[in-house]
């Protein structure tokens, strides 16, 4: 059932990337899920299901709410980008290729003549490769054509989707706590609270970067005058999703753009895109991944190395949460082989130290203070 299952999710792998998203989605809004519940009024147990529906429908409105007010805003902004530069795409097209002819006019007056014929026996070796490549990728669009009315179809039903998946979270647990043996039903529960308290922590924190990211790039791409600067903001924030390298698939665009736009702009864009991954490495990441996670950068750098080389730009994404939950369960399995009860076992997890370092750190003035009143 295993393989079936894994076999089937590979052949209709596309048309889950919708539901992926959204559970991101979902597990970013767990949390103020539970916190709308005080608000609510209903108190009885077997209202759960009425009081939980009741707070999502609350963050579906405030978030579409909040989408029509940034639409209205940045809509005519990106219209008005996109329309300026592709009404300037012929004169940059015409600027790239006298540039380009000025460069192969100076190559070839500069660089000897054995020099030139072994490079260009190189050129088309490339130039034979990339046609292959080409020829691979469309035949790789062909079959992602055939099954896009299966992605269309999850992207259409992801909002009710997820509505279920916030409303009845708890109640799933639940049922897969009940449903394993009543031997090892504690462990089972520890086990699903440490694994989705690390995802829920790993997801809010990637969030946010992309979020804090993303405004700072476009803010100063839009200072600066760059063209798409709004388009440049969202992809950086996109890629900031992406441990480690995600900064420079970010960079890429920005400079690739005011390259061909406005030359003069480069060295000023590069220095954007440098101080706002010196400021992410050197403060947004320790301070908010560092107590996600706990992970030392060279580990997170082999994690990535094997994650990409084994499942590509999917295992670049989950490679980290992932090492980190396995990590989590490692030292929970060696707590309890220790002889420590399931409790006692998830009080000593990463998860359960930071909280309770947090929690010290905020009540520390408190007690300093009722020690000096005392």
């Amino acid at each position: 059932m295993t393989a079936f299952v894994v076999l089937l999710a590979y052949q209709t792998f596309a048309s889950l990337i919708p539901f992926a998203v959204g559970a991101i989605i979902a597990y970013a809004m767990a949390p103020l899920v539970d916190r709308l519940l005080f608000l609510i009024p209903i108190r009885q147990p077997n209202h759960e299901p009425w009081r939980r529906g009741i707070a999502v429908l609350i963050i579906y409105v405030t978030f579409i709410a909040v989408i029509v007010g940034v639409g209205f805003a940045l809509v005519p902004v990106a219209v008005e980008q996109i329309a300026h530069f592709v009404e300037e795409l012929p004169a940059l097209v015409d600027s790239a290729r006298e540039q380009m002819m000025g460069i192969l006019q100076e190559y070839q007056r500069r660089t000897p003549p054995e020099v030139q014929e072994r490079l260009n026996s190189l050129v088309q070796q490339g130039t034979s490769s990339f046609v292959e490549i080409v020829g691979y990728a469309v035949q790789g669009t062909v079959t992602t054509v055939t099954s896009t009315l299966g992605v269309v179809l999850g992207i259409a039903v992801v909002p009710f989707w997820m509505f279920y998946v916030m409303r009845d979270r708890h109640s799933v647990g639940r049922s897969t706590v009940h449903a394993a043996p009543a031997e090892i039903r504690e462990d089972v529960a520890m086990v699903l609270a440490l694994s989705d308290g690390l995802l829920s922590r790993y997801i809010r924190s990637q969030l946010l970067l992309g979020l804090v990211v993303g405004v700072a790039v476009g803010l100063m791409m839009a200072l600066l005058g760059v063209e798409l600067s709004l388009g440049l903001g969202v992809w950086a924030g996109i890629t900031e999703m992406i441990p480690i390298i995600g900064p420079w698939l970010g960079a890429i665009p920005g400079l690739v753009i005011v390259a061909a736009t406005n030359p003069e702009l480069l060295p000023w864009v590069a220095l954007v895109y440098f101080m706002v991954q010196q400021l992410e490495n050197n403060f947004l990441v320790p301070r908010i991944q560092g107590e996600a996670l706990d992970m030392h950068p060279a580990i997170v750098i082999l994690v990535l190395v094997i994650g990409g080389a084994a499942w590509g730009f999917v295992g670049l994404v989950v490679a980290v949460p992932g090492w980190a939950i396995l990590r989590e369960l490692f030292w929970y399995a060696d707590r309890r082989l220790r002889g420590q009860t399931p409790e006692e076992a998830f009080a000593g997890s990463h998860l359960n130290a930071t909280k309770r370092a947090r929690e010290t750190t905020e009540t520390a003035p408190i007690e300093a203070a009722r020690e000096r009143a005392g």
